[in-house]
């Protein structure tokens, strides 16, 4: 068995990630979560939650604040199909640092590009765009299904967002995408 979930919230927040914790096998955040969009906890407030709730799922909050944009592929609503063509048309996503969820999807982590990058849903079927002001729930975090997140690519850096995905986030229908400040 790898770290447990406070081992696990300290390690990514010393890789300059936003942590919070979520309910346990769920993905409801366990704190107001808004603060930690702009600022990450420290490691008192993480030990001071985990404390409290031993068995909570692991939340790294996406965006600037932590440096990563993460893209959620879920198959059971046509991601991977998506992927494929996506992937067909504009090559290869770049390897990533990357989550099996426990819900049978994957979750790819780039570097924030800067800027403001907004959570798309539905940026194409079965693909959402986690950005500033998203959330996702990593590993060792258990899924409703029972089924744990597992690490399928830990390298020490996320890569960088292609072009392509980010001209998709920026024109994608349903909200304002990519913008410099």
């Amino acid at each position: 068995a790898g770290p447990g979930p406070l081992d696990a919230a300290l390690a990514y927040a010393r890789r300059g990630w936003s942590v919070i914790p979520i309910a346990a096998k769920g993905k409801q955040p366990l704190v107001r979560w808004l603060p930690y969009q702009d600022r990450a906890a420290d490691e008192a407030e993480i030990r001071t939650w985990f404390r409290r709730w031993p068995r909570a799922n692991v939340g790294v909050v996406t965006g600037a604040v932590s440096g990563v944009a993460v893209l959620d592929i879920d198959p059971k609503h046509g991601g991977a199909d998506s992927l494929a063509s996506l992937e067909r048309r504009h090559g290869a996503l770049p390897p990533t640092l990357e989550v099996a969820t426990g819900g049978g999807g994957r979750h790819l982590y780039f570097r924030h590009p800067g800027g403001t990058l907004h959570n798309k849903v539905g940026l194409v079927p079965g693909i959402d765009l986690r950005g500033d002001g998203g959330l996702v729930v990593a590993p060792p975090s258990v899924h409703p299904s029972g089924r744990p997140y597992l690490w399928t690519d830990d390298r020490t850096d996320s890569a960088a967002m292609p072009g392509w995905l980010l001209r998709l986030a920026a024109g994608a229908p349903g909200g304002p995408g990519h913008t410099l400040t």
